[in-house]
């Protein structure tokens, strides 16, 4: 699995507990929305009379959310 981005870690904070989230009511761009579908960390699904697209967070989504981010300064030695 890879790590999530800081913008895809944002608009998942936005779904985390909340169940399904009406996608009107978040701050969204269809790039970043189509890259959570694809890597499963989203699910996305049409609800109500007016059939208006809902997302919410996946288990798999959580589990990249809470990964650490690498910062490529593993391999360093402090100064004492």
């Amino acid at each position: 699995m890879t790590h999530a981005k800081h913008q895809e870690r944002q608009f998942m904070q936005y779904l985390r507990g909340a169940g399904w989230i009406k996608a009107r009511t978040l701050p969204v761009s269809q790039r970043l929305v189509e890259n959570l579908l694809s890597k499963g960390w989203i699910e996305q699904q049409q609800q109500g009379p007016r059939n208006e697209v809902f997302f919410r967070l996946t288990e798999k989504g959580l589990e990249a959310k809470k990964s650490v981010i690498p910062t490529g300064q593993s391999g360093l030695k402090r100064s004492p």
